[in-house]
């Protein structure tokens, strides 16, 4: 039966022993032919462990779902967490079923993602704005109006002036309930820019569109258009320079000018319609050229097994030309200034600058540089004569790993069932956390608009206080109480934050398992090419369904194993961001050094595990054999072979990285021929866009993903192959009865053959 989550059981083979500190070597087993088929359930205690999270997972989801409402989060709600369109007896909202931002700039802010909610002053109105407006010509026209005033004259006469004289129509500001801004101005002696300063009224809108209850911008329209009509709102001809007390011209681009988010948001909205437009009269260019892009890879992938040791043999002789070439070159200018005058000065001499021709005409200098690529290249030449053999090893494995993808293709695309696989499990949790952020009753908090520190930032506050005249940020200029989740007087009340961390943690711990339940799928199938003694008759039906099955079915408590230890290192990570974030204003220099050395250890414990448990899940997938017994079989196989590990990793890095760079350039190089019609004379015509260069960046971007996925599994293959090779040179030795399964080319290189067997004679 299987084994728990503890390591210490003992299977006897590849013990440690005294003065072996790697353990055996394996041996002969004339029963082994490749990934055992009979094995048992491994790791059983984890496997339910694993199962019985799951099932308080679901809990979890549903007891957000029964006490959460995304509707709250959906339906357009305002800064005081009341949603429009609802009758809340002291404040009718009625009849204004839509949601206005009065700076809708600030809803881009990492604080929205974070609490759903935009850090701007919202309110319910009853419809969007269909207009452009900002408030700066309106400074101007009181300007005018003041400074022709009789004298004597009241705030009230001046805006009546204003507003008839100079069209300023108050109808068109948009301020929270109950609050007017000519009485404002008129009464309370506030001018148009402490009104804006106070938060009480938007200070620019643009056309919007209501769009699930929300007010969204329009696409707009030119500058030119918007300056003209945020300046003659009224219709007639405002359209000359107006000319403020202090003597300055305005015009329709200075106060465009003036209003940088309104330009901002132009701008950009202009260059986005553009670039949507692009997209639908070219989006099934962009498919084709993925499908290029898929064809491309797989062909890479295939034609290794010739082009590999070309590809490292070249780039290896070329990086040891460059590096000779500069030795000579340091040797040739040192040997030139030896009779420039002045170029014997020591650099110590000379000391500190940034002017590093002074360095570049001193003899030291070039010295220096000839000693250090001298012996760099002293060591990459003598590296590559010792190492040669190995090199080679490492070429022949990724030659017979493209012959085994080349008849197994079906395992390019098994990355697509673990792709949908994350993305439903990631769906489950993203809707769980939208229902935990739904829980309970309006929170409110402090929010400094000036994002500074204060001693009640942050603090909940009760928003029926603030809105008292009494209060003492009442109309305050900077500081406010807004609206910034759900979960005050839920039954979650204090526990949902440590919720959202179980439903993070089980996200992490799930897609970790489906991650590994890939690789151990993938191993199991490249390990029944291996050990398949002729290629490809051998190779059992359907080999990557049947390791599918195996793992599913035998495994599934060892790769929770491996999948619990990584996501807890992953949910330890997060928790050391989130309190370096929390540290961030603190003056603690020792807790954030701490803080940084602890992510640091923390980032490399992730990426060895994550190697040590992509090895073991190999030899679960090879042997059957729980976690714990695995994991150690693989550190102890490849510390034994710790050369070769390191040669083949950089090897099978370079051709990777040349392969998802060829790929990449390659896809970018000819969208960027095609779009900009350089196959005309193929009779082959792009289409025409504002933009030619939008679609060449996604098709790189996406040729990049298309391109790692296919070698993400080349990888796999070549990990897999090259433990298998391990194993078979030191369970065999070529004989009758322990012959190799290795290719011919690896034996080759090694210097082994297998001995044929002796035919019997007539008279045997």
């Amino acid at each position: 039966m299987g084994h728990c989550c503890s390591c210490s059981h003992n299977d006897g083979e590849g013990d440690v022993s005294e003065g072996e500190p790697y353990g055996k070597e394996k041996t002969f087993d004339p029963n082994f032919k490749g990934p055992i088929k009979k094995r048992s359930c491994t790791d059983i205690l984890c496997c339910l462990l694993f199962f019985v999270f799951i099932i308080g997972y679901i809990v979890i989801g549903l007891f957000a779902w029964l006490n959460g409402d995304p509707v709250i989060l959906l339906f357009p709600t305002d800064n005081q967490g009341r949603i429009c369109g609802l009758n809340y007896g002291d404040l009718d909202l009625r009849g204004k079923s839509n949601l206005f931002y009065f700076d809708i700039t600030k809803c881009a802010s990492a604080a929205t993602l974070i609490n759903f909610q935009c850090q701007t002053t919202q309110i319910c109105v009853s419809s969007c704005p269909d207009t452009y407006w900002t408030y700066l010509p309106d400074v101007a026209k009181l300007e005018l109006a003041i400074n022709t005033a009789s004298a004597g004259a009241t705030r009230e006469e001046i805006a009546t002036s204003a507003n008839t004289t100079y069209f300023l129509d108050w109808n068109k500001y948009i301020c929270t309930y109950g609050f007017n801004a000519r009485d404002a101005y008129v009464n309370d002696g506030m001018d148009i820019q402490a009104i804006m300063n106070s938060g009480k009224c938007a200070p620019y809108y643009l056309p919007f569109s209501p769009v699930v209850g929300r007010c969204i911008p329009r696409v707009a329209t030119d500058l030119v258009n918007f300056a003209a009509e945020s300046l003659d709102s009224a219709g007639n001809s405002f359209n000359a320079t107006l000319v403020d007390s202090n003597n300055q011209t305005i015009t329709g681009q200075s106060l465009l000018d003036g209003t940088a988010p309104i330009k901002l948001y132009l701008e950009a909205r202009a260059i986005a319609e553009k670039i949507f437009a692009d997209l639908t009269v070219s989006w099934y260019w962009l498919l084709g050229m993925l499908g290029i892009t898929a064809i491309v890879a797989f062909l890479w992938i295939v034609i290794m097994r010739w082009v590999a040791g070309v590809m490292v043999w070249v780039t290896l002789l070329g990086i040891i030309g460059v590096l000779s070439f500069g030795v000579w070159y340091c040797y040739d200018e040192w040997n030139r200034l030896k009779t420039v005058a002045g170029s014997g000065t020591s650099i110590i001499s000379v000391g500190f600058t940034t002017n590093l021709s002074t360095y570049l005409a001193l003899q030291d200098t070039w010295l220096a540089f000839f000693i250090i690529l001298a012996i760099v290249d002293a060591i990459l030449i003598l590296l590559i004569i010792f190492l040669r053999k190995r090199i080679q090893i490492a070429i022949q494995i990724i030659r017979q790993s493209s012959k085994a993808i080349g008849w197994m293709i079906s395992t390019l695309f098994y990355p697509l069932v673990t792709f949908i696989l994350v993305l439903i499990v990631i769906s489950f949790w993203a809707a769980t956390a939208l229902f935990l952020a739904s829980s309970g009753s309006p929170v409110y908090q402090v929010i400094d608009s000036r994002n500074l520190t204060n001693s009640t930032t942050g603090q909940t506050c009760n928003i029926n206080e603030w809105s008292n005249s009494t209060h003492q940020y009442y109309l305050n200029d900077a500081v406010s109480c807004v609206f910034v989740k759900y979960g005050g007087t839920s039954i979650f009340h204090n526990n949902v934050i440590w919720l959202q961390v179980v439903a993070v943690f089980g996200m992490l711990w799930i897609v970790n398992w489906v991650l590994a339940l890939g690789q151990c799928t993938l191993a199991g199938a490249f390990a029944s090419y291996y050990w398949a003694w002729k290629k490809p008759q051998d190779i059992p039906l359907l080999p990557l369904y049947s390791s599918f099955g195996r793992t599913l079915r035998y495994h599934t408590g060892s790769l929770a194993f491996g999948s619990l230890i990584i996501a807890i290192v992953q949910i330890i990570r997060l928790l050391l961001e989130y309190a370096d974030n929390k540290l961030k204003a603190a003056e603690n220099k020792v807790a954030k050094f701490v803080l940084k050395c602890l992510k640091c250890c923390f980032w490399c414990l992730e990426k060895f595990l994550k190697f040590l448990n992509r090895n073991a899940y190999i030899m679960i997938a090879v042997y059957g054999k729980h976690f714990c017994w695995s994991a150690k079989e693989a550190f102890k196989l490849l510390m034994r072979n710790i050369i070769r590990v390191a040669v083949l990793d950089k090897v099978t890095d370079f051709i990777l990285f040349i392969g998802k760079l060829i790929v990449t350039v390659g896809m970018g190089a000819l969208a960027w021929a095609f779009f900009t019609d350089k196959f005309i004379s193929l009779q082959i015509f792009a289409p025409s866009l504002n933009y030619y260069w939008m679609p060449i960046i996604i098709i790189s971007i996406a040729a990049y993903f298309v391109a790692s996925g296919f070698f993400n599994t080349f990888a796999m293959a070549v990990d897999t192959i090259f433990l298998c090779f391990l194993e078979d040179l030191e369970r065999n030795d070529g004989t009758e009865e322990k012959p190799y399964y290795m290719s011919k080319g690896l034996m080759n290189v090694l210097g082994k053959k297998n001995k044929k067997k002796k035919k019997k004679s007539k008279d045997e």
